[in-house]
């Protein structure tokens, strides 16, 4: 497997060192730097950036024809990391170690070497990557951040104040939602170089906030977790869905929560994300525009609508139909007689 050794801590110099590891070029435009991939290995770019908090962004959109070994070995304090691998599968070793690490597509990794330990990061071959690493600088970012750092009521207090790397740290967890959304800014601003590297510093500490509320999400019991993770959004369209199709089944939002395998609250999450709305509103909207197929059929009178659409009161129904549309449904059917 091809290696390529990276032997410097902020991100200028470690795009420098890659380029040099690969024997290409790099290029910066103020204080992003990248490089682009030589053909001979694959295609895509490596960009990186830092900023004056203790925060850097690296950015990898590669694909590679073969599988490639990264090498971090400075013998220093490596930054902690936030990994995100938001297309293809990553896999992370520490240097001193043999366990492999996955970080599978849409999930998040914080990692932190011991002591001087470095990292390793593993890409497949024939495999579009988007993968996306905060590096936090444990010294600078102490130096900011001290007082809130000192106040901070989480597990992760103790790796933020490890400046010296006393205590190796992994966690793994799937991405949240909003991650989605954050990096479709990624782009912004590419002839505007302030906006654009104000826009970056925006993005990273968007994202680097959300991830420590996601590790205390990580951490809860699975029926108090809110946070909405990329992965479980399938099943939330998987029941809007069975809802679409079910009309007069229970659709009660514990009902809904049981079969999805989500607890309420990431239900609702869910629902609001995709369709801008609650779970009961979506139900009743849904069975609103299929009760308005119905009364256009001769053979369903209003109580027999009120029936195929899992409602039980003729009174309810010719409520918030008129609310919706204006029009008792008595008088909507007379449309079609």
């Amino acid at each position: 497997m091809p290696t390529f050794q990276v032997q410097s801590i902020p991100l200028k110099d470690v795009i420098i060192s890659l380029a040099k590891s690969f024997n290409v070029p790099y290029q910066h435009s103020c204080n992003e730097h990248f490089l682009e991939i030589p053909a001979k290995f694959g295609g895509g770019e490596i960009r990186g950036i830092n900023f004056d908090n203790g925060l850097g962004l690296i950015v990898y959109n590669v694909s590679f024809k073969e599988d490639i070994r990264l090498e971090f070995t400075i013998d220093e304090v490596h930054p902690i990391k936030f990994i995100y691998s938001l297309q293809g599968s990553l896999s992370h070793l520490f240097a001193d170690q043999e366990e492999i690490h996955s970080i599978p597509e849409y999930s998040c990794a914080i990692v932190a070497s011991e002591k001087n330990g470095g990292h390793i990061v593993e890409f497949k071959k024939d495999i579009s990557y988007e993968v996306v690493s905060i590096e936090i600088d444990r010294k600078v970012f102490s130096e900011r951040v001290h007082c809130e750092i000192d106040d901070w009521n989480s597990k992760l207090q103790d790796l933020f104040l490890d400046l010296e790397g006393k205590k190796q740290f992994y966690h793994l967890g799937s991405c949240g939602v909003y991650f989605k959304d954050i990096l479709q800014d990624f782009e912004k601003y590419k002839d505007f170089l302030l906006a654009r590297k104000l826009n970056l510093q925006s993005i990273t500490l968007q994202m680097f906030i959300n991830q420590l509320a996601q590790f205390d999400d990580d951490l809860a019991n699975d029926s108090d977790r809110t946070i909405l993770r990329i992965d479980e959004l399938k099943r939330v369209e998987e029941i809007a869905k069975f809802v679409q199709k079910n009309l007069a089944a229970d659709l009660s939002i514990k009902n809904l929560a049981k079969k999805s395998g989500l607890n309420p609250n990431k239900l609702q999450n869910g629902f609001k994300h995709l369709y801008s709305t609650t779970v009961n509103e979506f139900v009743t909207n849904t069975r609103l525009e299929k009760s308005n197929i119905l009364l256009k059929n001769k053979e369903y009178n209003v109580s027999a609508v009120v029936a195929a659409i899992g409602l039980e009161s003729n009174s309810y129904f010719s409520k918030i139909y008129k609310k919706k549309f204006g029009i008792t449904p008595k008088n909507y059917k007379k449309l079609f007689v």
